[in-house]
């Protein structure tokens, strides 16, 4: 047997041994500390949270100023940034973060990055209308990079704003949340995909 051959028999035999961890729960800081080699820090800064407070006040009425009508995910692109102008407005040091490859990407996990006080912090903004708050829809989405945008040890923060609908106008209610994912557990989905070219690009009946 050809190394190449033994390697990929391997890679089926790991498949089972990961099959057996799908819909299992782990502490979110676990899964970064042996993904990623980097700590998840508890967050205990009292003065980034008055600034992050502030800057998450002062997104809300240029947000509604535009009283938005697309959809969904368009809106929380438009918060997302609005954001980020308000978090330099208060003085904060906000970055898109860079991958390992010293690029910066607009997609996956986390959207932003905060350096204060010599210290970094992740941030992941989100958007969720005020009446689904308490339900149990996926949300929150963490998937390995080969190029991955965490680098440092560092608390991850999730900010989410709460929206409403005015007539065709996409809303925020002026609540948000401020959430540190030290103790946060999240479940192992897992999902093997194919795209339309690889599905009907080859041999057909």
């Amino acid at each position: 047997m050809d190394y190449s051959k033994q390697s990929i028999n391997e890679s089926y035999v790991k498949l089972g041994t990961i099959s057996k961890l799908n819909n299992k729960r782990f502490p979110f800081r676990e899964v970064i500390k042996n993904i990623e080699k980097h700590e998840v820090l508890e967050f205990k800064n009292a003065r980034l949270l008055g600034l992050l407070k502030s800057a998450c006040k002062n997104t809300i009425t240029p947000v509604n100023n535009i009283e938005f009508s697309g959809r969904p995910n368009e809106f929380g692109n438009i918060v997302a940034n609005l954001f980020a102008i308000e978090c330099k407005g208060v003085g904060l040091d906000y970055q898109k973060p860079k991958d390992t490859q010293g690029k910066g990407k607009e997609s996956g996990y986390p959207d932003g990055l905060v350096v204060f006080e010599n210290q970094y912090f992740y941030t992941e903004l989100k958007t969720c209308e005020q009446s689904k708050q308490n339900q149990t829809l996926r949300s929150f989405f963490y998937s390995p990079s080969t190029h991955s945008k965490i680098l440092y040890d560092a608390s991850h923060l999730v900010i989410c704003f709460l929206t409403y609908k005015n007539g065709s106008a996409l809303l925020l209610n002026g609540e948000f949340h401020i959430v540190d994912m030290y103790e946060k557990e999240v479940k192992l989905k897992l999902e093997y995909n194919s795209n339309n070219k690889e599905l009907y690009g080859g041999k057909l009946l």
